[in-house]
């Protein structure tokens, strides 16, 4: 399957998306902020990276015009508590900053495990 990362600063967020996404075959590995995420992709092939919109220190809005630059095949779901800020709309603009697909918590383990899928390259069925 594929190798997963998940930035985000919660760390009961990260080991359920973590306990998710190990159950349907993907390798996971997490970070608790944006910075701390770019470095794993420095020394780790990624094939994914869930990023949460607000963090303490470097947050998801920051982080995804970063990851889509220095690594434009890389797949990316945006994930936030809030849909909207004020004026902005969250979704809007991650997906307008590179991210592929968002979703907002709290969603469930299939809605999640959905859009992975959709965004992953599937193997070839063995016939």
């Amino acid at each position: 399957m594929a190798r997963v990362l998940v930035i985000d600063d919660d760390q009961a967020v990260r080991s359920v998306l973590t306990r998710v996404l190990r159950r349907a075959g993907h390798e996971v590995l997490e970070a608790s902020d944006g910075i701390l995420g770019t470095l794993t992709l420095r020394k780790q092939n990624i094939d994914l990276v869930l990023v949460d919109i607000y963090m303490p220190g470097q947050g998801g809005l920051s982080t995804i015009p970063e990851l889509r630059k220095d690594w434009p095949a890389l797949k990316i779901i945006a994930i936030s508590g809030a849909d909207e800020a004020g004026p902005l709309n969250i979704a809007k603009r991650a997906t307008a900053m590179g991210a592929d697909a968002f979703l907002k918590k709290p969603f469930e383990a299939s809605d999640l495990l959905v859009v992975v899928a959709d965004l992953l390259p599937q193997p070839p069925e063995i016939a």
